[in-house]
C-alpha cells in the first residue's frame, strides 16, 4: 500500500512539474521545430539524383544458350565494371563534351554510386547533383562512355541500357518532413529533461504535504499569504 502511495505521489509530482513549466516545454519544442523547418526549406540546397540500369551479358549475335558458368562469369564481371565506371579517366572522357566547365572528375566520382544488383546481371548507376539537369546529363554521359569502354575491356560482351536516365523531378535530400519530425522530438525531449533537471535542483518545499513527507512530522500551522486575502 505504501509503495502504491509513493508511486501515485511520484506521478503526481511529475505531472505538476510538467504543468508548471509547460510554457517552457512548448517554447523549446516549437523553436527547435521552426529552426529545423527554416534550415530544411531555405538553407540546405536540395540534391537531385539521376539513375539508370544497364544489363551485362553475351554479345547479341551469340546464339548459344546461357549456362551456369556464363551467368557466374557475368555476375562477377559486374564488380569489375563497377570499379571501371568510377575511374577518373572514364569520368573525364564522359564530362569533356558537356557544358559544365566547373565539374571535376574527382567530385563527380564522389557523387557517383554504382551498385551491382545481387544475383543479377544488372548494374544500377546513380549520380547526385544540386542541379537536376546536370545530374541527368552527367549520368547519361558516363553511361554512354561506359558502354564504349566495356566493349574495349570485353569485346564479346554486351552492355545494354535497360532503364534510361530521366530528369529527376524531386530532390532526394534534405528530407524535410523527417528533419522537422526529429527536431520536434528532440526539442520535446530536451525541454522535458530540462524541466526535470530544474525540479531536481529546486530544494524548496512547495506545500505542507511535501514537508510532512520529507521530515516525517505533522505540520501544526501555516502562515497565510497576506496578498491573497
Amino acid at each position: 500500500m505504501n509503495e502504491m502511495e509513493e508511486q501515485v505521489i511520484s506521478l503526481s509530482e511529475i505531472f505538476e512539474a510538467l504543468k508548471k513549466r509547460w510554457i517552457m516545454i512548448v517554447a523549446i519544442t516549437l523553436t527547435a521545430t521552426i529552426i529545423s523547418g527554416v534550415i530544411s526549406f531555405f538553407v540546405i540546397d536540395p540534391v537531385y539524383e539521376a539513375s539508370t540500369k544497364v544489363f551485362i551479358g553475351k554479345e547479341e549475335s551469340d546464339d548459344a544458350a546461357y549456362n551456369s558458368s556464363d551467368i557466374n562469369m557475368y555476375q562477377q564481371l559486374l564488380q569489375t565494371y563497377a570499379q571501371a565506371i568510377k575511374t577518373k579517366d572514364l569520368v573525364n572522357r564522359a564530362i569533356s563534351g558537356l557544358s559544365y566547365d566547373e565539374l571535376e572528375a574527382s567530385s563527380v566520382v564522389d557523387a557517383l554510386t554504382v551498385n551491382p544488383i545481387s544475383s543479377t546481371q544488372i548494374l544500377e548507376i546513380k549520380y547526385k547533383s544540386k542541379d537536376a539537369e546536370e545530374a541527368k546529363d552527367v549520368l547519361k554521359g558516363i553511361t554512354d562512355e561506359f558502354i564504349v569502354t566495356a566493349k574495349e575491356l570485353v569485346p564479346n560482351g554486351n552492355v545494354r541500357v535497360i532503364e534510361e536516365v530521366e530528369l529527376p523531378e524531386n530532390p532526394v535530400s534534405p528530407n524535410k518532413k523527417m528533419n522537422i519530425a526529429i527536431a520536434f522530438l528532440l526539442g520535446l525531449m530536451v525541454s522535458v529533461g530540462l524541466v526535470f533537471l530544474l525540479e531536481y535542483l529546486d530544494n524548496t518545499y512547495k506545500n505542507k504535504d511535501q514537508l510532512e513527507k520529507e521530515l516525517g512530522i505533522p505540520v501544526l500551522g501555516a502562515i497565510p499569504d497576506i496578498e491573497s486575502i
